[in-house]
């Protein structure tokens, strides 16, 4: 590969907390230097950038991708409006599919919904024949026809026979029961990299299953991105069987650790709280015991495996932090992490910091469902002003990491979120947006010196950007023009 300069743009750099304006020197993949105006030297090739910013490549901390990919061959139901118009659509594609696997339906979206009213009997109106299954944006709550219901294995738990619903692992597993073939998961994920490359995301976190992770091991050479994988934890023994620890692998593709599922959505009204849903008796579940989850982490410990922990409610992640202080060692050295977090008090905050645990925040939910009047405040009341206030862990100098959760997929719409916070307090600055989605998440795979600055050494993942991140005025209006990994060009938007 000949050697590139990068020239004429203003670099990010951590140590200035802004931007310079340099040019880099790229070589075999890496950046070899940061050059100060004035003499360049001559190279084989050389790429202006016309005064436009250069950020490290955005790393989804956690991500679906390969579902995703797998959605964008489905019924996508994001954009409904009522239930009717749900409806509707899933008709028409029954007319042309022996299946309809809707995906992406939120009623918070919907003119009208009353609780309950999309069930088992509602969609086998619908058709009695063919298998119906559709599952709402948070992946927690399935609901199912007879015909689909039927092809469910007897024992599956939260599984709700009447209604049709299917929680948790029920609804997050339903690929095991309709597969997608390896054709259509080949075609998800090639769909997924490029959609995620035109967001500036060269690196991505990925939960996925073992039989995806083959393909992904199958397809390596032919990746536009990166990915550090991590696998359902009920697939331990397997891991430990096989002999691996947390990352295997090289920087293209590697297994990083096993995720573990405590709670479920605020959306789904399942994630575990210490007070109730607004206008119910219920609080939401644990799925994981305090003595089960001991036996995981120690385990995870024995044998050098990092865990990525779902916990979004505050009586969820009460539990998981004491589980921590009896059974991690001092300072984290495996990198364990907490996913979502959505609810924190002061006392739990101080416990993230103290005991060094990642927080793997999604700040696109804030955007998405944060507002006046939004999901949040539907399902859960007053208390949703405070949620998801990345700012209190930053000061309190937790390790946190952003991510999408692919809901939607887009660094820059998920700091437009954080940064716009609807509580004035919880507003993080776009400096520390930025750090959160790239520098911070290499830290989380154990991959700081390889990506996430632009810095010598470093592999050249680069994203060039329209406009300067660093005003709030820009925020919101942002392009990403060009993204570059591994010094090479994968990504460039069209004039």
């Amino acid at each position: 590969m000949p050697r590139i300069l990068l020239k004429d743009g203003w670099f990010l750099d951590w140590k200035k907390k802004g931007f310079s304006r340099t040019s880099i020197l790229i070589n075999n993949n890496k950046i070899e230097a940061r050059l100060a105006q004035g003499n360049l030297p001559r190279v084989e090739k050389v790429i202006t950038v016309k005064n436009r910013y250069i950020i490290p490549g955005f790393i989804d901390s956690h991500t679906h991708l390969i579902a995703s990919g797998i959605e964008l061959q489905r019924t996508d139901l994001g954009a409904c409006r009522s239930l009717n118009q749900c409806l509707e659509q899933i008709r028409a594609d029954l007319k042309r599919n022996d299946i309809v696997f809707g995906v992406n339906w939120d009623e918070s979206n919907w003119s009208s919904y009353k609780s309950g009213e999309l069930n088992r009997r509602l969609l086998d109106r619908v058709s009695r024949k063919k298998p119906i299954v559709i599952r709402r944006v948070c992946g927690h709550l399935a609901v199912v026809n007879s015909r689909a219901l039927n092809q469910i294995p007897e024992n599956w738990k939260v599984v709700e026979q009447k209604t049709g619903y299917l929680y948790e692992s029920a609804a997050l597993n339903l690929n095991e029961v309709f597969r997608p073939s390896s054709e259509i998961v080949k075609k998800a994920i090639f769909q997924a990299v490029d959609y995620a490359l035109k967001k500036g995301i060269t690196s991505v976190q990925e939960i996925t299953s073992p039989g995806y992770f083959r393909i992904l091991q199958q397809l390596k050479d032919k990746l536009k991105i990166r990915f550090s994988v991590y696998l359902p934890v009920r697939f331990i023994e397997e891991v430990i069987k096989s002999g691996f620890v947390s990352n295997p692998g090289d920087e293209r593709l590697k297994f990083s650790g096993l995720k573990v599922f405590i709670d479920g959505s605020i959306g789904a009204r399942t994630a575990a709280l210490k007070g109730y849903y607004k206008k119910t008796r219920r609080c939401g579940k644990v799925l994981v015991n305090k003595k089960g989850l001991k036996e995981i982490v120690l385990k995870a410990e024995n044998y050098g495996l990092q865990l990525m922990i779902h916990s979004i409610g505050d009586r969820a992640t009460e539990l998981v932090l004491d589980v921590f202080k009896k059974t991690i060692s001092q300072r984290n050295p495996l990198r364990h992490r907490l996913e979502h977090i959505e609810i924190l008090d002061e006392r739990m905050i101080k416990k993230l910091a103290d005991y060094n645990i990642i927080g793997s925040i999604q700040p696109n939910f804030v955007r998405r469902w944060q507002g006046p009047g939004g999901m949040y405040e539907k399902n859960i009341g007053p208390t949703y002003r405070k949620m998801n206030c990345v700012k209190r862990l930053v000061d309190a100098r937790v390790r946190v990491v952003f991510g999408s959760d692919c809901m939607p997929i887009g660094p820059l719409y998920g700091i437009e979120g954080a940064v716009y916070h609807p509580s004035s307090d919880c507003r993080l600055r776009p400096i520390d947006g930025l750090r959160l989605y790239t520098k911070e998440p290499a830290y989380a795979t154990f991959d700081e010196d390889k990506f996430g600055s632009i810095k010598q050494g470093n592999f050249a993942d680069l994203v060039v950007l329209n406009k300067n991140p660093l005003e709030i005025k820009n925020i919101g209006a942002i392009t990403v023009l060009m993204v570059m990994v591994n010094g090479r060009i994968v990504c460039q938007r069209r004039h």
